[in-house]
């Protein structure tokens, strides 16, 4: 009873903030960008009035196996975060949404609702980047989209298993990755970006110790750096960085990749780890302590999938279908 009227409190005063009324069940609901937009289709996908980007690219699969036509067939609005297509106020205002969900981030709060504010519709502000926030900012964010029954399942799962995955690993030394990202692997994060969350929250330990310069990321190294790093993992963001490393020669001569330690992060329906940092972070952190620390995770990683497509996505898994997932077929 004191959690959920702690929550309710958050919602009411966060909406206040803005000054603007909703309505008690909103029936239309954008997010700002990608992860809010993602955490509306898992709370409840009817009620989406768009998109922030093509929902297939580069890092996201977006199979329709996994997902519903309705979805993929939506418009692609923009976004007021990242890159790709803008956002603007006319635009925004011609989809007339009842709500719109912002992310929070530590670089655009400011320019983000101040261009809301213009619109006058009613938004509400998430810590959803924060692994640690995600479980209570679903609750919030259902409540405030009239979901409360579904915001709660998907809140007490997200806690459950962020917990479980903290209590595996508590006193486990980090093991020392590198994120390859762009087309040839020799962009990165800084160890602190919230791009990287989801990778130290799984018992990693970032060896691109840098302050993050911009929102967007994907800080330019040299190969020598790398050489002078020897991370004992890589984790490739997308299918061409993963192929480049396997078939440059000047990769062969990394740890990781002697050892066979490089991992190919699933992107299927959406991302697991980042671009965007969704809600399937969640299933993403099982999978990364999985590949950091195999002896001293203790998870039957299959079971989890299904259980956490199920939940999310509505989709039940074959033992097929998460071989191709995880690029094992």
């Amino acid at each position: 009873m004191l959690r959920k009227t702690l929550a309710s409190f958050l919602l009411v005063l966060s909406l206040s903030l803005h000054s603007k009324v909703i309505n008690e069940k909103p029936q239309k609901i954008f997010g700002s960008s990608p992860p809010m937009n993602y955490l509306i289709y898992a709370i409840n996908p009817e009620k989406m009035v768009g998109l922030n980007f093509s929902a297939k690219n580069i890092n996201n699969n977006a199979d329709e196996k996994y997902l519903r036509k309705e979805f993929l067939e939506l418009p692609v609005i923009g976004s007021f975060h990242g890159s790709g297509q803008g956002m603007n106020v006319e635009t925004i205002l011609n989809y007339a949404p009842d709500l719109i969900l912002v992310w929070e981030d530590d670089y655009l709060n400011t320019k983000v609702t101040q261009a809301i504010e213009k619109t006058n519709i009613p938004s509400l502000t998430l810590p959803f980047r924060k692994i640690e926030s995600m479980a209570e900012s679903i609750r919030l964010a259902a409540e405030a989209i009239g979901e409360e029954k579904r915001g709660e399942l998907l809140a007490t799962y997200t806690k459950e298993r962020m917990e479980y995955v903290k209590k595996q690993l508590d006193g486990v030394k980090p093991t020392r990755y590198y994120y390859a990202e762009g087309t040839d692997g020799l962009a990165t994060e800084c160890n602190e970006s919230f791009h990287v969350e989801a990778l130290n929250y799984g018992g990693g330990e970032n060896v691109h110790k840098c302050m993050q310069s911009n929102l967007r990321g994907l800080e330019r190294i040299t190969f020598e750096t790398l050489l002078g790093y020897d991370p004992e993992v890589i984790v490739a963001q997308n299918k061409m960085v993963y192929k480049a490393i396997q078939t440059n020669g000047l990769w062969k001569h990394l740890k990781a990749v002697k050892n066979k330690k490089v991992y190919l992060v699933p992107n299927t329906p959406f991302n697991w780890i980042d671009r965007p940092p969704s809600f399937m972070r969640i299933i993403g952190i099982e999978w990364l302590a999985s590949k950091f620390h195999p002896k001293d995770y203790k998870v039957n990683l299959e079971e989890q999938i299904k259980k956490f497509y199920k939940l999310f996505l509505d989709v039940e898994l074959s033992e097929e279908d998460i071989k191709q997932i995880l690029g094992e077929k």
